[in-house]
């Protein structure tokens, strides 16, 4: 079944990170994708998405719903098949993504873009205090809980002033394991805008499972009109880890992927 395009407004998605050693991020990436190294080392994190109006694309928005998700990430490089020799894709690579949409769950990987498991997902934005998010995973998986609160200033740095916000933001394409091999998840947004957050609470099992991890500026972007499309990328059976050991480091400049609509966030 071939994936649908999904449109959507990112209403708010928060970008929890922390920087680890790139040879512990090798040792979790399947084979043939290996750690992106900023000068700061390997960006991993969590993505904390609230979706609004989110349909297939060309309906309108009316027809859309509200979804909560939450993605866990490590930036990585790839060499594409059909252009050998030349410069590495940087993206992401996403050991599992959560949705608070059952439908979304029982449809991911399949008749739309991403594999998902259900999770008990809540945001709590009312009143003047801090937003605060909770995950849960639906299978009682402790691996991937999260627990976070942040303060919005209206005023604050933005992503792109320093390497772990130009990492999160820069980054199109996401692998992830398919029923078919890697699935590579593709997001367009119209705008890459976000800015700092401070951290009231910040609680990520999966975060807390790298033991070279140091922790690293979060990020909220906001209104953020996306679409979702999805290719599988190889046939290889997916998600199998590498062995412990330094990971390979490219030597050439990494190719960013060039956004299909006016600039855009990942």
């Amino acid at each position: 079944m071939h994936a649908l395009a999904i449109a959507a407004t990112v209403r708010r998605r928060l970008l929890l990170n922390a920087v680890v050693d790139p040879d512990e991020a090798a040792a979790r990436l399947p084979a043939g994708v290996r750690p992106h190294v900023t000068p700061l080392g390997t960006v991993v994190g969590c993505c904390l998405l609230e979706l609004e109006h989110a349909r297939p694309a060309g309906l309108p928005a009316a027809a859309g719903r509200s979804v909560l998700a939450a993605a866990h990430r490590i930036s990585v490089e790839w060499d594409e098949p059909g252009n050998p020799g030349g410069p590495p894709t940087v993206g992401v690579y996403v050991p599992v993504r959560h949705t608070a949409s059952r439908l979304g769950a029982a449809l991911g990987g399949r008749a739309v873009p991403g594999v998902h498991r259900r999770a008990d997902i809540t945001l709590d934005a009312a009143g003047p205090g801090p937003l605060r998010w909770a995950v849960d995973d639906a299978g009682a998986d402790p691996a991937y809980r999260i627990r976070a609160a942040i303060v919005a200033p209206e005023h604050a740095a933005p992503a792109d002033a320093e390497p772990v916000g130009c990492t999160c933001l820069g980054a199109d394409e996401g692998l992830s394991p398919g029923p078919h091999g890697l699935e590579v998840v593709r997001l367009v947004a119209g705008h890459r805008r976000a800015r700092a957050v401070a951290l009231v609470e910040c609680e990520s099992a999966f975060l807390a499972g790298f033991a070279t991890a140091r922790p690293a500026p979060a990020y909220l972007a906001e209104r953020v009109p996306v679409t979702f499309t999805s290719r599988t990328r190889s046939r290889r059976r997916a998600g199998r880890p590498r062995a412990a050991g330094p990971g390979p480091r490219s030597s050439r400049r990494p190719r960013r992927t060039a956004p299909t609509a006016p600039a855009v966030p990942r």
